[in-house]
C-alpha cells in the first residue's frame, strides 16, 4: 500500500469510526434513558447498568455500520474536494480502481466486522441482556433492593439496608429477616454485604462483620458471630442455564439452522427471515461502502461542506426503506423471505454499478452538477452582491 492509499485508508477509517460511535450514542441514547431509569428507580448497581449498555451496543451497531462507513468515506472525500486535493490526484493520473483499493480494504473490514456482529456477537449479547433486564424486573432478585426499605421481593426474606453505593453496589446496614425455613427463623445483621452470582447463576450475599441469632429446636437462643458469611438466596439471576433459547434472536447459527429444521411452521418462518436478515445487513454495508467512492469523487469545492453527507442520509433512508419493506412484506408471507431481504439490497447494488460506471467515465450525476450551477446562476444574477457592475 503506498503513502496516498495509506492516507485516505486511515483519513477514512477514523472518520468511519468517529461516525460510528456518535450515531451509536444517539440511536442507543432513548435506550440508555430507560436503563437509567432502571438504575435510579430499581435500585440495581452501576456494574449492572454498565453490563446492561455493553450488551445493548452490538445490536445498534448492526444498523449504524453501513451508515457510519458511508457517511464516513463521503465526508472524507468531500474535504478532500474542498481542499482541491480531489482535484489534485485525478490530475496525477490517478484512476477511480486505484482509489477503490483503500476504500475496498476498509470496506471489507468493515463488512466482516459486521458478519461477526450478526452471527456471534449480536445473538450472546441479546440473550446477556434478556438475563439481566429479566433479573432487574422480576422482582425476584437482589439487585432490586431499595434502600431503608424493607424489601420482601424474595419468598421468605425482609431484607433491610441503610444505604446501598450506587458505584460499587455494596449494601451497608444489613438487617436480613430469614423465615424460609419455618421451624428455625434466623435473624442477621451485618455492617456491609456484597451481592455476587455464585457459579450456579443463583443470587447470594457476602456479609461482612455481623452476627446471626437464631432459636434451636429445643428452645434456646443462640448468636454467632461472624467476619464473613455467605448468604445464599436461592434465586436464579435471570434464565438458568440448561433452559433453552426461546427467542430467535438469541439462536446461534447452529441452533438457528435447527429451528429451520425442526421448528413449528411460525417458528420456521421466523429462523428464515432471521437466517437472511444476518446476511442481508453485512451485505447491505458492503453495497453502502462500494456506492460511497463513485459518490465522493462526484463532490467538488462547489458542493459545500454538507452536501455529501444530505446524500449519504438520503442514499441510507431509501434503503432501509427498501429492507424494511422487504421484511414487511417477508413477515406477512406475501413473498419469500429470500425475496423480501435480497430485493433492496439487488436493487442499490445495480444503483452502485451505474454510478460506478459514470464515475469511472468521468461524468457527473445531475443531483451533484446542481449545487454548482445554483452558484454560479447566484453569481451571475443581477441582484447578486457579487456580480459585476454593467
Amino acid at each position: 500500500m503506498n503513502r496516498l492509499s495509506r492516507y485516505l485508508f486511515v483519513d477514512c477509517a477514523q472518520t468511519a469510526i468517529l461516525a460510528l460511535g456518535i450515531l451509536t450514542f444517539l440511536i442507543m441514547l432513548p435506550q440508555i434513558l430507560l436503563l437509567v431509569d432502571l438504575w435510579i428507580n430499581k435500585g440495581a448497581s452501576f456494574s449492572v447498568l454498565r453490563q446492561m449498555i455493553f450488551y445493548a451496543v452490538p445490536q445498534f451497531m448492526v444498523g449504524t455500520l453501513p451508515m457510519a462507513l458511508l457517511s464516513g468515506t463521503l465526508l472524507t472525500l468531500g474535504r478532500l474536494a474542498r481542499d482541491s486535493e480531489l482535484v489534485v490526484i485525478k490530475a496525477s493520473g490517478v484512476s477511480l480502481w486505484q482509489l477503490a483499493r483503500p476504500i475496498g480494504a476498509l470496506v471489507a473490514i468493515f463488512t466482516v466486522f459486521a458478519l461477526l456482529l450478526n452471527w456471534i456477537w449480536v445473538p450472546r449479547a441479546f440473550y446477556e441482556f434478556t438475563v439481566l433486564k429479566k433479573a432487574l424486573l422480576s422482582s425476584n432478585t437482589a439487585l432490586t433492593m431499595q434502600s431503608r426499605t424493607f424489601n420482601r421481593s424474595i419468598p421468605g426474606l425482609t431484607i433491610y439496608i441503610n444505604h446501598q453505593d450506587p458505584l460499587t453496589g455494596t449494601l451497608e446496614g444489613v438487617l436480613i429477616h430469614d423465615q424460609r425455613v419455618p421451624s428455625e427463623t434466623v435473624t442477621i445483621t451485618a455492617r456491609r454485604a456484597h451481592p455476587h452470582t455464585r457459579a450456579d447463576r443463583k443470587a447470594a450475599l457476602f456479609l461482612e462483620e455481623g452476627s446471626r441469632h437464631w432459636t434451636s429446636k429445643s428452645g434456646h437462643y443462640r448468636q454467632m458471630r461472624f467476619a464473613r458469611f455467605d448468604l445464599g438466596l436461592e434465586v436464579v439471576l435471570g434464565l438458568v442455564p440448561q433452559h433453552k433459547k426461546q427467542e430467535i434472536d438469541e439462536l446461534d447459527p447452529l441452533e438457528l439452522q435447527a429451528a429451520i429444521a425442526t421448528g413449528s411452521p411460525e417458528r420456521q418462518q421466523a429462523a428464515r427471515m432471521e437466517w437472511h436478515r444476518r446476511l442481508a445487513f453485512p451485505v447491505a454495508t458492503l453495497i453502502m461502502g462500494l456506492l460511497a467512492l463513485p459518490l465522493g469523487m462526484q463532490q467538488s469545492h462547489r458542493t459545500g461542506k454538507s452536501f455529501g453527507f444530505i446524500v449519504a442520509i438520503l442514499i441510507l433512508i431509501f434503503h432501509f426503506l427498501l429492507l424494511a419493506s422487504g421484511e414487511a412484506l417477508a413477515g406477512k408471507k406475501i413473498v419469500t423471505p429470500l425475496v423480501g431481504f435480497w430485493m433492496p439490497n439487488l436493487a442499490m447494488a445495480l444503483l452502485t454499478l451505474w454510478i460506478f460506471r459514470i464515475a469511472a467515465r468521468g461524468g457527473q450525476l445531475p443531483e451533484f452538477r446542481w449545487p454548482s450551477r445554483s452558484r454560479l446562476s447566484l453569481r451571475k444574477s443581477p441582484d447578486s452582491p457579487t456580480s459585476p457592475e454593467r
